[in-house]
Order: structure tokens, then C-alpha cells, then sequence
């Protein structure tokens, strides 16, 4: 069983704080989901309004058409899985993934195969006369998540599940979590501050910044194509690049991704501040002319103080409300400092 989400025109606030602004949008059947944002702009309330943890102040919340705003969690079919993974440290592996279905009163014979078969699914068939305080962080997460689907839900939810692994765990974790989403063919909404555990996870990510959501696309797309400044600060290992541009006569911003400029010739120039080394190019901090702070990547690296030239090859022309105006392939007319009249116009 797989389900769609749909949120219609939901607000939700706690006191003068906005989590949720009028939100609508869509997760389709089998899709693996991700709201992403920067800690504090109360991405997990999504995943509590939900499974009816927290109620809505207004709108709709839907599941397969069927209106579940006001329903009590235990009627709502969804798993919930949490940061903590929530655990009973005092039951085994087995007794763990187990629990839900004896709270619904199954029966012994029919818990019995439901738990080695999700267990089987999930390789920790091993591990289930261990007790929880015996096993790793990756092998909880794994049991956290048998526990979820042993209940055969019709939607997943899940709250930063990778935050307490350690870094080298945590990326065969995504991995594996992404197989297994991908193995049962079920919807997954999936909460994290963390781009990459987005960029590899998700079939689409909707950015969250003050109770609305920024941009809902390809995480690709989100670093391609943000569609807006504050996207385009946001998503990436460095802020986007910004200098003053014009447009049409309209005045703004041209953004550009560090690797969309070539340094060594061209138009522009900035001076050297930081210059690190990243494998086997140099990330360059440098200050432009107009006193603006640029990223750029180099094959070389150069002394502190350097003036350094550089020809930006694609760029993105945002307004003054901070709003992208037309897509990246559309804007090499946008006018930078530095380009000459005719250079301009005959790129218009």
C-alpha cells in the first residue's frame, strides 16, 4: 500500500511564531519526499500535523483524498519515525519491531512471521534476541524502521533519523535507506537540515523558510536553478556569488555558482582573500572591486592579495525583491560590471 499526501492552505502557529503560512503541496504515491530548512524554522511540525501529534490551526491534510485533519493518530495509518528512534531499551531487537502489532491485539502466530519477514527485509534477522543497548546506531535505525513497517502504513514519516550517526555511518545509512524506500515502493516524508542527506535522498525537496516553502523541486534543480536569492544562499556548499546587474533596464542582482566562472582572463576581476585547497583545485575567497565577497574555484592556487581575472560563462539575473527572472539558460544577457557596451548589447 502506497499513499499520497496532500496538504491544503494549512497555517499552523505556536503563539506569534508562523511554522506553516497558507502551505499547499503534493507527495506523490511511492515518492521519497524531503522538507529541508535551516534549524528553528519547525520542519518536523509538518511530520506532527501528520500523524495528528499537532493539530492545524486551518486548511486540510489529506491521504489518498481521504480527509485526516482532525482524525486521532491511531487512525490515520502512518509510521513515525523519530531522531531519537524512540526505542524500549529494555526489550530486545524482537520484542521492539513487535510492539505495535500486540498493542493492536495480533495475535502470537500472526506477529511471528510479520516480524522475521521485515526483519529478513531489512538484515537484522541476526540481531533480534540482542537487546538495543547491544547493537550499533545503523542497526537501530534499521530496527526503528522495522518497527515502522510492520505495520504495513500507508505513509512513512521521518524525523532526521540519521542525525546521531557518525559521519562515515551515515552515509552507507542514506544508502540504505534509499534501497529500502525503493524495495517497498512506499511514500516516505522525510525531515532534515542536512543538503546532502536531501541531494541523496530525495526524488523531490521542498525548502521551508518562514512558514512557506522557498522552492519545491529536483534537489539538481535547487542549485541549478534556485528561484530565488535566498535559495540560492541557502543551497550549496557556499552561498551563490552576487553582483550588481542589469536586466531589460531593470536593475538587480546576476547570480553565479563559483564553478560558472573560468578564472584566469575576462571582465571581471577580484582580489584574493582565502585560498583553500579542495582536492585538487583552490576554493578562492575573494573581494570584488565593489566591495562584494565572490567564491570562485581555481586549478591553481594564488598568494593572498592576488588580483585575479575571471569570465563568468552562466548566470541567473535576480530582482531587487530577490526573485530569479528568467531561467539560467535564458539570462547571459544580463549586463555585469565590467562588460563593455557592445558586449552587452550584442548579448541581447
Amino acid at each position: 500500500m502506497t499513499a499520497k499526501l496532500e496538504f491544503d492552505r494549512v497555517s499552523k502557529s505556536f503563539g506569534k511564531r508562523l511554522v506553516a503560512d497558507d502551505v499547499s503541496f503534493e507527495v506523490n504515491p511511492g515518492e521519497f519526499f524531503v522538507i529541508l530548512g535551516p534549524s528553528g524554522e519547525g520542519k518536523s511540525t509538518f511530520l506532527r500535523m501528520v500523524a495528528g501529534i499537532e493539530t492545524v490551526d486551518s486548511g486540510t491534510i489529506r491521504i489518498d483524498g481521504r480527509d485526516i485533519t482532525h482524525l486521532p493518530p491511531n487512525k490515520r495509518n502512518v509510521s513515525m519515525v523519530f531522531q531519537n528512534y524512540a526505542l524500549y531499551p529494555n526489550m530486545n531487537v524482537y520484542r521492539n519491531i513487535a510492539f505495535p502489532l500486540k498493542m493492536q491485539y495480533f495475535p502470537p502466530e500472526e506477529i511471528e512471521p510479520k516480524v522475521r519477514d521485515v526483519a529478513r527485509i531489512l538484515g537484522i534477522t541476526e540481531i533480534l534476541d540482542r537487546r538495543v543497548s547491544q547493537i550499533s546506531g545503523g542497526q537501530q535505525q534499521r530496527v526503528a524502521l522495522a518497527r515502522a513497517i510492520v505495520r504495513n502504513p500507508s505513509l512513512f514519516l521521518l524525523d532526521e533519523p540519521l542525525s546521531n550517526l557518525d559521519a562515515r555511518v551515515r552515509f552507507t545509512a542514506r544508502a540504505e535507506l534509499k534501497k529500502i524506500q525503493r524495495d517497498l515502493g512506499q511514500t516516505f516524508l522525510f525531515v532534515t537540515h542536512d543538503q546532502k542527506e536531501a541531494e541523496a535522498l530525495s526524488d523531490r525537496t521542498g525548502v521551508i523558510h518562514q512558514g512557506r516553502f522557498e522552492q519545491i523541486s529536483r534537489f539538481s534543480e535547487l542549485y541549478d536553478s534556485p528561484q530565488t536569492r535566498w535559495i540560492g544562499d541557502f543551497v550549496g556548499d557556499v552561498p551563490m556569488n552576487y553582483i550588481a546587474g542589469r536586466e531589460d533596464g531593470v536593475d538587480g542582482e546576476v547570480g553565479f555558482r563559483p564553478e560558472w566562472a573560468e578564472v584566469g582572463e575576462g571582465p571581471q576581476s577580484a582580489t584574493v582573500e582565502v585560498s583553500e585547497r579542495v582536492g585538487d583545485s583552490a576554493l578562492l575567497l575573494c573581494s570584488t572591486p565593489e566591495g562584494r565577497k565572490v567564491y570562485l574555484h581555481s586549478l591553481r592556487s594564488y598568494a593572498i592579495g592576488t588580483e585575479v581575472h575571471f569570465a563568468i560563462h552562466r548566470r541567473i539575473f535576480f530582482d531587487s525583491n530577490g526573485a530569479r527572472r528568467r531561467l539560467p539558460d535564458e539570462v547571459g544577457s544580463a549586463g555585469l560590471p565590467g562588460d563593455s557596451p557592445a558586449r552587452a548589447d550584442a548579448a541581447r
